[in-house]
């Protein structure tokens, strides 16, 4: 992934409405070179500036490929431990059913508050690179990721590289897992209340994490982290 393209604060002149709120638009380029990306969701939806923010609105379709008879990109949100699908068709993002959830479901149920995150799923691997688009309210910026029993997929919602700190104290077994196509960065927490990686010991707050990249956070039972504050690196 590459950093920031551009945020833009649009301001809109409007002389006939003496009670209109300006709203400052974000529109963040993400350059992949996987095929399984974890997009940050820093925004909140276009039409009501403090809702969550709906996958599909959020992820601009502009550029990404399209199959019809052969695999199209996808939008995988993560919900009570299972997946919610959306896949790109000629006329825009349609809701996948999958098991028990309807089309109508997944797309009521496919939210996602600002500091989330969402997968992008492309076909295959991209040969060079694939810019993905998101977009939406910018009004408020979020500085910090809600962290809940279980997974949790997150990620960086500044407009910059980040580091971070946790909320709260993590439990044996508390992971923080970076994806990618390849092999996947995992540091744990241990008995000896520490986080390592390979086996040795690191530092989670020295952990940099790229404009709109994320991980998973694993709360086990005892962990009382509660969230996650993002703070930009130094030199951004």
């Amino acid at each position: 992934m590459k950093k920031l393209l551009l945020i833009a604060g649009v301001a809109v002149a409007l002389a006939a409405s003496a009670d209109y709120t300006s709203q400052t638009i974000g529109v963040t380029k993400i350059t992949t070179t996987n095929r399984n990306t974890i997009v940050a969701v820093p925004f909140a939806s276009l039409t009501n500036g403090t809702a969550a923010i709906s996958a599909n609105d959020l992820v601009c379709t502009n550029g990404l490929p399209i199959g019809t008879t052969t695999p199209t990109t996808q939008l995988l949100v993560f919900k009570d431990d299972g997946y919610l699908t959306w896949e790109l068709a000629p006329e825009g993002w349609v809701p996948v059913p999958n098991g028990v959830h309807t089309a109508d479901y997944v797309g009521e149920n496919s939210t996602i508050a600002s500091g989330g995150a969402i997968w992008v799923v492309l076909p295959s691997a991209p040969n060079p690179s694939q810019d993905i688009y998101i977009y939406g309210d910018f009004t408020t910026q979020p500085t910090e990721s809600a962290v809940a029993d279980g997974s949790n997929l997150i990620a960086n919602p500044l407009q910059s590289d980040a580091t971070f700190t946790l909320d709260g104290t993590p439990a044996t077994g508390d992971q923080i897992i970076i994806s990618n196509d390849s092999a996947p960065v995992c540091y744990s927490y241990s008995r000896k209340g520490k986080w390592t990686g390979d086996g040795a010991a690191v530092s989670i707050t020295a952990v940099r994490v790229k404009v709109g990249q994320g991980f998973w956070y694993v709360r086990k039972t005892g962990s009382s982290v509660s969230k996650v504050n993002w703070i930009a690196a130094a030199g951004e």
